[in-house]
C-alpha cells in the first residue's frame, strides 16, 4: 500500500544541506528519501520505559580487570530473559568487546545497561535498539 505524498518544507542550516548534498551524491539518492529514511530511524528509537524494543548492547571492557568477566556473565545471568544471544570477540591483548542481543521491555534494558555500565574495566557501553 503507497501512502499518500505530502509534500512540506523544512529549514536547515546551510553546512548541513552541503553535507546532506555531499552524502546524496555519494549514494547516488535524493534529499527526499535520506530524510524519510533518518526520520524513520529517529521515529523507530525508544522512548518511552514500557516500549518493546529490540537490538543489542555492544559493551568494550579490559579484559585484564580482575572479575569483571564474571561479574558481566552474572549480570547477563539476571536479566537471562531479555537477552536472545551474545558474542564475545577478542580486539587486541587488553580489550574485548561483547555483543548482548536482547528483546523487552525498555525500562528492563536500560536497568541491565546501567548494572554493566557502573563495573570497574568497562570501557564503553553502546545500545542499538529498536521499538518492535
Amino acid at each position: 500500500m503507497v501512502s499518500k505524498i505530502i509534500r512540506t518544507s523544512i529549514t536547515l542550516p546551510k553546512d548541513l544541506i552541503k553535507e546532506l548534498d555531499k552524502f546524496v551524491y555519494s549514494i547516488k539518492s535524493d534529499r527526499s528519501k535520506i530524510i524519510q529514511q533518518a526520520i524513520r530511524n529517529f521515529l523507530s528509537t525508544p522512548h518511552e520505559e514500557e516500549d518493546k524494543v529490540a537490538g543489542s548492547l555492544i559493551v568494550v571492557y579490559n579484559h585484564d580487570e580482575h572479575g569483571l568477566e564474571e561479574e558481566l556473565t552474572d549480570i547477563q545471568h539476571k536479566f537471562i530473559n531479555l537477552i536472545v544471544s551474545n558474542t564475545h570477540i577478542h580486539l587486541d591483548e587488553y580489550k574485548c568487546m561483547l555483543t548482548i542481543f536482547v528483546r523487552g521491555e525498555f525500562r528492563n534494558i536500560r536497568n541491565m545497561i546501567n548494572k554493566i555500565i557502573g563495573k570497574r574495566g568497562v570501557l564503553m557501553v553502546k545500545e542499538s535498539l529498536v521499538k518492535i
